[in-house]
């Protein structure tokens, strides 16, 4: 794999290098070069129309040049080979390759054949010859166990364009179970675009209306199909229905007893009683009675034919059909809602969604498989693929038998560019990627040899991410530069500038007269009591502590469980942050009491200066972490040998 890799990149970069010819080193820093794409990126990128704090050219290349030297010390001290990072930045990564790796070219004719189809219904029977062993749940198919199948469906299908009766000859001969069983041997229903297997809709939509169709192979073994109707699909309906049980095998009484029920519903209904309500109360439909019976949106060939007809047959929203049975026993149906199919763009996504998750993923996405095979010098060997085929055609290709045939599997199956792809890289992808929609062995191993196609195409493809698109590469970049600067930074100056009390107290010493108070401020704790009989009794109490200590006293003798007779709020106040410090300390105004708590009063004092740092703690950190950071920059820079171009600088627009 270290192999294909370094292979990969010398045949990628080639393309990288030609682009750099009219990409000049905008700047050097510790022996490395720096582009003038990746300033421009950064440059356009906060200085653009909605950033406000914009700057001069010359700001923007310092800051770039500050980025950089933060970036080159966390190289130095080793933080970009860290599992955490690489971790991160990979992540990172895969999220923003996604859409270049999904943005294949689709076949737009398999699509648009596709809608086409959903425009249509075609109403459909079949006879199933099925292979042996799938009678028995047993769906590895070889070639050689197809041939006594395929027989005897050419033989059937000749009887039939001989003369004899489709329906006769179903409900005799054919392997699909439920199909023989109904009013109509063989009688699968209404189907459009999509709702059948793709080749049996394949043969299904190209056979003309009475007429047999051609042998159809599917998992299951051969189909014949014959088109009984075809008609325009009419979209789909919203319908409620009322459901009274009567199942086929009912009793007299049952029958007569279920008839009665759906009558008497009926003629509530039609002297005006609510739908919703007597669906509620009476179906036994447990999926939509408590939804008022509303089965939602279905299209034509969702439901029994029995009550499809019905259902579909309403004219106008708000028709009630009378009391009919199907299977399941009498229903009422009420006619909701009624749209047509949608447009093929708002259909498209669905249709590319419904082929990939059927199997057809690589045709769906050929033409823009085809343009990878051509952009990376896709060369095939024809003599690999025969050897698996050969074998495919007697063992089956995810039995362990398979690769155990295989004496040399540093055969070459295909190349990109100069990386070969051999039947044991194959293997070791078919060994965690065996799952294929097909189960014909020769069908699934055509299908897995095509992922393992695709898959070395979107790793090659990956792999060029950053010489393809360079604003891919840029962010890539900035991710990079980021998560790098962050940690190098948190080291340096951000944490260092939290946890470091004596130089916090040796920064604000020696710039004190920076942090004096315009006006005063009152430092402590304000008490709510519940009233003025707890507050007395509070501060006799407390009387003699320390502020701390007498909160935490008031803490826990005043608080039982969720009650608390207390509330206490700590903060540096100025005049206008709290009514109650404004009224006590400030002489200023009368504060509003709470209903539970009609008292208060202050543990503190009034300063008219900072005491220490902590009482500005977060203005001077963020100043120290300036001050910090300046002496970082300055240190770097003299660290590392910087080199600036001017007259590429000039040319930044």
């Amino acid at each position: 794999m270290k192999v294909r890799f370094i292979s990969l990149v010398l045949f990628l970069s080639s393309v990288g290098i030609l682009a750099q010819t009219n990409d000049p080193v905008i700047m050097t820093i510790h022996g490395k070069d720096f582009r003038k794409s990746e300033f421009e990126y950064f440059y356009n990128k906060y200085n653009n129309e909605e950033v406000i704090d914009k700057r001069s050219l010359k700001e923007y290349v310092d800051l770039f040049k500050n980025l950089k030297l933060k970036v080159a010390e966390a190289e130095t001290q080793g933080m970009d080979t860290t599992a955490s990072f690489l971790s991160e930045l990979s992540g990172y990564r895969t999220t923003e390759a996604k859409p270049y790796l999904d943005k294949l070219e689709v076949n737009e004719d398999l699509v648009r054949k596709e809608y086409n189809r959903m425009n249509d219904l075609i109403e459909v029977s079949q006879i199933l010859v099925a292979f042996p062993n799938t009678k028995n749940n047993d769906f590895k198919t070889l070639p050689a166990d197809t041939l006594e199948t395929y027989t005897k469906a050419t033989q059937l299908r000749n009887r039939i364009l001989k003369g004899e009766n489709f329906e006769k000859i179903a409900g005799d001969l054919s392997d699909d179970v439920n199909s023989k069983k109904t009013d109509r041997p063989g009688y699968l229903g209404w189907f459009s675009g999509l709702m059948l297997n793709p080749p049996f809709e394949e043969i299904a939509f190209n056979t003309p209306t009475g007429s047999v169709g051609q042998l159809v192979r599917t998992n299951y073994g051969y189909h014949i199909i014959k088109v009984n109707a075809k008609k325009d699909n009419p979209g789909q309906i919203n319908a409620a229905h009322i459901l009274i049980l009567c199942p086929p095998d009912a009793d007299t009484d049952q029958a007569n007893e279920a008839l009665k029920t759906i009558n008497d519903i009926y003629d509530q209904l039609m002297n005006g009683a609510d739908f919703s309500a007597l669906a509620k109360q009476f179906s036994k439909d447990p999926g939509s009675a408590s939804k008022g019976g509303d089965l939602g949106w279905f299209g034509y060939g969702s439901m029994v034919k029995e009550f499809q007809d019905v259902a579909f047959g309403l004219k106008n929203v708000g028709d009630i059909s009378k009391p009919f049975q199907t299977k399941f026993g009498y229903h009422i149906v009420k006619l909701l809602g009624k749209k047509a199919l949608d447009p093929f763009e708002d259909k498209r996504k669905d249709i590319e969604s419904k082929l990939s998750s059927g199997g057809y993923f690589i045709p769906l996405h050929q033409p823009g498989i085809d343009n990878l095979k051509k952009e990376f010098g896709f060369q095939k060997n024809d003599a690999g693929y025969q050897l698996l085929f050969s074998k495919a055609n007697t063992i089956y290709p995810i039995d362990s038998t398979f690769y155990r045939s295989f004496q040399n599997k540093d055969v070459t199956l295909f190349t990109l560019g100069n990386t070969a792809y051999t039947i044991g890289q194959f293997f070791a992808f078919l060994t965690k990627n065996s799952q294929s929609p097909f189960t014909m062995s020769t069908d699934l191993l055509n299908d897995r040899l095509q992922w393992f196609e695709y898959g070395a195409m979107i790793e090659t493809e990956n792999l060029s991410l950053e010489n393809k698109y360079p604003e891919f590469r840029n962010l890539i970049q900035e991710y990079r530069d980021g998560i790098l600067m962050f940690e190098i930074s948190n080291k340096e100056v951000w944490g260092k500038a939290s946890e470091d009390t004596d130089g916090l107290t040796a920064y604000y010493e020696k710039n004190k007269l920076k942090y004096a108070w315009d006006e005063p401020f009152y430092k402590g704790y304000v008490v709510l009591a519940k009233d003025a009989k707890n507050k007395k009794k509070m501060q006799k109490e407390i009387a003699g502590k320390k502020p701390d200590e007498a909160v935490q006293y008031l803490y826990d003798n005043y608080k039982v469980g969720a009650v608390s007779y207390v509330k206490i709020e700590k903060g540096l106040f100025k005049k206008g942050d709290n009514p109650f410090v404004d009224e006590a300390a400030f002489k200023s105004g009368v504060a509003e009491r709470p209903a539970e708590f009609q008292d208060f009063f202050l543990i503190g004092e009034l300063l008219r200066a900072p005491e220490s740092y902590m009482d500005i703690r977060g203005q001077v950190v963020t100043d120290y972490q300036n001050y910090l950071e300046d002496a970082w920059i300055k240190a770097l820079n003299n660290k590392y040998k910087v080199t600036i171009y001017p007259e590429v600088i000039e040319t930044i627009k």
